[in-house]
Order: structure tokens, then sequence, then C-alpha cells
């Protein structure tokens, strides 16, 4: 069994969720944890959202439950690490003891500063996991902050990072119609997949080639109309500037998302005003809203499916 940890996050909890779905097939719990009892595990270094995978060694009731059970099991490791997370953080327990406690049950040298083995025993109030790290998110989507052209408009590279996440995977081929500075390119590419985009402005254009040669990467970014683009993708992920003080009025919103479709049968579309209305006018069968809200704005990400005639 494996056992992932996600961000706590009231604002986001909805888009945690549902990243966290999108990548393992499970909802988090209230703590955040997601337990998934499946013969194999899932690399979550690229998550926005989930923290750690943990493969599960031992559950427990409580701390002196998990004590009990270490002593029974002979774990030996070279080099390993023990640490400790606390569900809520505010949870009155000392973590160095657990540390040293666990620590003294575990044969082999432990490497506090480089190790090869890092065990997180993770506690609730209701519940003691002991497991080894597989996967980490690397967060490089931190890094991304950095632009070397910056705008107060773009899309946070995190929240960039989970739109890809809840419909491309590694080798996918997306295409960003409206692709502004170029944020969720450079967080689609860092992923390992094909990006490709364009956009009706030509400064944001070369805003975008820009800041992906900022970060070493190489992509097709085009001047050309959302309305008229061609091709076929995996899916469609943008920024759709529609909604309070944006510059596209309905008509031009409509008509792009009537062009989505042609493009990809799925669609992670973030703009300012909730529109699952106009996705069902244009062809949309299945369409999940997830509000984020950050202080007075709100961001609604449209996730929505073409479901094809059979």
């Amino acid at each position: 069994m494996y056992l992932y940890i996600t961000t706590r996050s009231e604002t986001e909890k909805e888009l945690i969720k549902a990243e966290c779905y999108a990548i393992t097939g499970a909802n988090p719990d209230d703590n955040g944890i997601a337990i998934i009892d499946k013969p194999f595990n899932i690399d979550i270094s690229k998550s926005a959202y989930i923290k750690t995978c943990l493969k599960i060694i031992t559950h427990a009731n409580d701390i002196n439950d998990l004590y009990a059970q270490l002593d029974n099991l002979s774990l030996n490791s070279h080099r390993f690490r023990i640490s400790v997370v606390k569900i809520p953080k505010k949870l009155e327990v000392d973590s160095q003891k657990v540390m040293h406690e666990v620590g003294a049950r575990v044969e082999g040298n432990p490497d506090l500063s480089d190790p090869k083995t890092t065990f997180i025993v993770v506690i609730t109030r209701d519940d003691v996991w002991f497991g080894e790290v597989l996967s980490e998110s690397i967060k490089t989507w931190d890094e991304h902050i950095h632009k070397a052209q910056q705008y107060s408009s773009a899309l946070p590279t995190r929240l960039a990072r989970a739109m890809i996440n809840l419909v491309a995977s590694p080798n996918d081929k997306i295409i960003d119609p409206c692709c502004g500075s170029g944020t969720i390119l450079i967080e689609a590419i860092s992923m390992g997949i094909k990006a490709f985009g364009c956009d009706n402005n030509l400064l944001m254009v070369q805003a975008s080639i820009n800041n992906l040669r900022h970060f070493g990467i190489n992509t097709m970014v085009a001047l050309a109309d959302a309305r008229n683009i061609k091709g076929k993708f995996d899916a469609v992920v943008t920024d759709l500037p529609y909604g309070k003080n944006c510059p596209i009025d309905d008509k031009t919103c409509f008509e792009i998302l009537d062009n989505l479709p042609n493009l990809a049968l799925k669609s992670a579309i973030v703009t300012g005003l909730d529109i699952s209305d106009l996705f069902m006018k244009v062809g949309y069968k299945k369409i999940t809203v997830i509000p984020v809200p950050k202080g007075s704005l709100v961001r609604y990400i449209h996730v929505a499916y073409i479901i094809p005639d059979i």
C-alpha cells in the first residue's frame, strides 16, 4: 500500500483534491492523506500539491503501538534518516523523541545529511503510519516564478502545473492558445510534456519566447488567433483572459471556446468567471469547475471533456 501526503490549504482544497485524484486515482482525506492499495506506486515528483509518496511499512493506532510493531519487524537499512510529519502540525508530539525511538529500532547506520533511504513517521490524531519515501515533489514550479519578463496578471506557476496535471501526462502533447508570457508552456515542458503556444498579441509572443529562453527551453510559439488555430493535441491548457477587467468580450470568448474541441477532447481552462454554460454550448459533455480563491479574486478552472459519439 502507498500513502500520499498533499499540501493542506483551505482556499486551494478543491484544486488539491482534483490534482491528487487525477494523478493517483484517490481523493485525500481531511488530513491531506490519500492511501492507495495498488501493486505499484505513482511518481509524484512533478506534482504541484502532492508532497510525498510513501510505501507503507506498517500502520499503528498510536506511537507506542508503532514502537511495539517496529520491535518485531527487524528493519535493516544502511544510511537512513527518520523524519516525522505531524498532521496537524500543532499535535503535542515530541518529534525529536519519535525520531530517536524509531531510529533506535532500525539496524544500520543513520545518515542525516545524505541518506540513501528516508523513512517517515506520519502522525495524525487517530493514526500513525511508518513508511519509506519513494518520491517527493521536486518543486521546479517554484524556480519558474523568476521569469525574465514578469506580468502581474500572469498565472501562478504552481496553479499552472496543477492545471496541466488535471488533463495531461508526460509525453502528451498540449497547446496553450492564449499563452501570454509562457507560464503554462514552461511548466508543461519541464514536466516532460510537449507544449506549443500561440497568442494574438505580438508582445506576448515575444515575452513567451524570452521567458522560455531564460529557462533554457525551446518550443514553438506563434502569433495566431485562438479562434482559428488548427491541429490535434492531447489536451488544451490555457488561461483565457475572460472575466472582470479582462480584454476579451463575450463573442470572442465563445468563438475561442468553440474552436477548442477541434484541437483536443479534453481541456483545462482557467477564467475569471464560471462559464460552464458556454462549455456546454460548444459541445463539452463533462465539465468540472474548480474555484480557486485568492483574496477578493476567484479563478475558475474548467476541466472539460468532449465525449465522442460511438
